[in-house]
């Protein structure tokens, strides 16, 4: 039903310092949601609150069962009316999925209306009440089927919303993303990523380039539904872990393997202390990507 004890515990003191918090309860029971606090109680206080929400679903429920119990809830505003809905009050939810471990939720005309700050304490509220299910570590938004405009990506993680409320961005980066231009050939698009406390940059810019392109007339390349578990650099060798699902989904076609596998290895090469790279996959290094050798890009380009 939630996450181990020990879990939320050690989320709630990480929230906390980042002006996040969770309501205290004498027993933790229920679904873990997070909402806005009231107008009067979030001034200088935390904007999004945490609270235990018992909800009309069977234990032995799927996945998807129980985000969408969680989604309606978070609608509606906490049971006791303490802690208010981040959406307006004509959102509904028009559907949700799960597919390797990311909920895709489709939410009515209303919330296509939010921008600034209150789409992104939407877009937070949304993450942290489903990644906090187990299944689910990512969480895209639509509004009847589309993106939103004004949402500074499409996907987000658990560690997107802890990061992003921190005080102080401990480095800036340059890196080139790869991404897919109108020739159908890859093109380098230049970012600036700014990198918290606890985050890596290899994960910060893996990251980004699964959100996508901020340059319209790019594509990515990497398919939305790609799911990559870990991302960590030791002595200059990148280690990507693969979920088997997404290798298992990868196009047919030996050129789009490869296309995905550059995007992939030429957007980590831009950073200056990667110098190879190994995929992994359920604990086993991968010689093959698809139909491509995992070595031709296992070492970084000469010139």
């Amino acid at each position: 039903m939630k996450k181990r004890i020990a879990a939320a515990l050690a989320l709630m003191l990480t929230l906390t310092a980042c002006g996040i918090s969770q309501t205290p309860q004498e027993e933790e029971t229920g679904y873990l949601i997070y909402y806005l606090a009231g107008n009067e109680d979030a001034r200088g206080g935390d904007l999004i609150r945490g609270s235990y929400e018992d909800l009309p679903v069977a234990e032995d429920a799927s996945t998807e069962v129980k985000a969408k119990a969680v989604v309606r809830q978070l609608i509606a505003g906490s049971a006791d009316g303490s802690l208010r809905s981040p959406f307006p009050e004509d959102v509904r939810l028009l559907s949700l999925s799960i597919q390797d471990r990311r909920a895709t939720v489709d939410l009515s005309s209303g919330f296509s209306q939010l921008s600034g700050v209150e789409l992104a304490m939407a877009d937070y509220c949304l993450t942290l009440s489903l990644t906090a299910l187990e299944g689910i570590s990512a969480v895209a938004v639509t509004s009847q089927g589309r993106a939103v405009g004004q949402q500074p990506k499409q996907l987000f993680y658990e560690r997107d919303v802890l990061l992003s409320n921190m005080g102080d961005v401990l480095q800036t980066v340059e890196v080139t993303l790869y991404f897919l231009n109108g020739q159908g050939a890859l093109e380098g698009e230049q970012r600036t990523l700014e990198i918290y406390e606890g985050q890596t940059l290899a994960e910060n810019l893996v990251s980004a380039l699964l959100a996508g392109p901020e340059n319209r007339e790019l594509t990515a390349v990497i398919p939305e539904d790609f799911m990559i578990n870990s991302v960590r650099v030791d002595e200059g060798v990148c280690y990507v872990n693969i979920s088997q699902e997404s290798l298992a989904s990868l196009p047919q076609e030996e050129s789009g393997q490869r296309l995905i596998l550059w995007s992939l290895a030429d957007s980590l090469y831009s950073v200056e202390t990667i110098n190879e790279l190994r995929l992994v996959s359920n604990g086993e290094e991968l010689t093959h990507f698809g139909l491509v050798p995992v070595d031709t890009v296992a070492v970084r380009p000469q010139g």
